[in-house]
């Protein structure tokens, strides 16, 4: 049995406290245990560990047994990783991939990306035949996929195990290389059952043809948008989706991947203003600018298209003539 992590008040003390309006997040659970919110990293570690233990992520093996089956090195530590959003903390733990021996504890790593044509296609159609559509969050979405070699782990500080244990995953957990292939086959083969068809131009696009009615699904890692002829057929997808994962749907489409989207009466609207602004106050070099201006061409602004790709041609023979015009594009957007 994994157990919660216990309350350490002998390390509460700090002289790094952090203001209630100054947030700083830890690196490490040592710094959590160390700061000013160490009850609110407390929390949201003990409901990281609750949701493994719900979806039984790991299980308990002798050391022995598992230096049978793998050499010593291929045990893999794991690390806490911290993150603050507006509205919570959030707590994740993730396994040390790059540790991991090619053969041994992963084989293939590959899993598709969907492409912005499939996405835009989908709002066109969705506009065009005023279906409703609907996005969609799948928690924890990893960690509904078995794990497809033999993994093990060296239990990370907060999990408690008896000596000479170690823990051996059963899940993909987040940072193994295959995580992202285990869980798109995963997902592949439940929406194959309730009887979606995979896009041959686009692995993540699938589509759905059920008594006369249409849907399409585009889906990016674990989120995405659904659009179908009928609200009672987004009903029905949803809740045999509901089966085997565990899924959040909103009627208000607000951004994803990286794209904000407004609905209006004539269509939708992208546009990636955050992005934009980053792009602006990046002191980056002349390559990576470009990169960005390569995935805002692509995702919201086709018209400046010829003139990324044109000023890409020179990214390791930049004159001053380059930056002019590199800079000319970012001031136009």
């Amino acid at each position: 049995m994994i157990h919660e992590i216990q309350h350490q008040d002998d390390i509460v003390q700090t002289t790094n406290a952090n203001s209630a309006t100054d947030i700083s997040i830890p690196s490490s659970y040592k710094e959590a245990m160390l700061s000013n919110n160490k009850s609110e990293w407390i929390q949201v570690i003990n409901e990281e560990l609750t949701s493994m233990k719900n979806e039984g992520v790991f299980e308990m093996v002798d050391l022995n047994d598992a230096l049978k089956n793998v050499p010593h090195e291929s045990i893999l530590s794991m690390k806490w990783v911290f993150t603050k959003k507006p509205d919570c903390f959030k707590a994740q733990l993730v396994a040390r991939g790059f540790s991991q021996i090619h053969g041994i504890n992963y084989t293939d790593t590959f899993a598709p990306t969907p492409t912005f044509s499939s996405l835009f296609l989908l709002f066109s159609t969705a506009c065009m035949k005023q279906w409703p559509i609907r996005t969609f969050d799948v928690k924890v979405a990893f960690l509904h996929s078995l794990i497809d070699k033999p993994v093990y782990l060296w239990p990370p500080t907060g999990i408690q195990v008896p000596k000479f244990k170690i823990l051996k995953l059963r899940k993909a957990l987040y940072g193994t290389k295959q995580a992202s292939r285990c869980w798109w086959l995963h997902l592949k083969g439940i929406l194959m059952d309730i009887s979606f068809v995979s896009n041959g131009e686009d692995a993540r696009t699938y589509t759905l043809n059920r008594d006369g009615q249409q849907a399409i699904l585009w889906i990016h890692v674990d989120d995405g948008p659904l659009t179908a002829s009928s609200g009672s057929l987004i009903c029905w997808i949803s809740q045999r989706l509901e089966q085997h994962i565990k899924i959040k749907w909103d009627k208000e489409i607000k951004g994803l991947v990286g794209i904000s989207i407004k609905a209006k009466k004539e269509g939708f609207k992208l546009y990636q203003p955050d992005l934009i602004t980053k792009l602006i106050n990046l002191t980056q070099p002349y390559l990576k600018r470009i990169g960005i201006l390569l995935y805002i061409a692509q995702a919201s602004r086709p018209d400046i298209s010829y003139a990324v790709n044109y000023l890409a041609r020179f990214s390791l023979h930049t004159t001053e003539l380059h930056w002019e015009a590199l800079n000319h594009l970012i001031a136009y957007l």
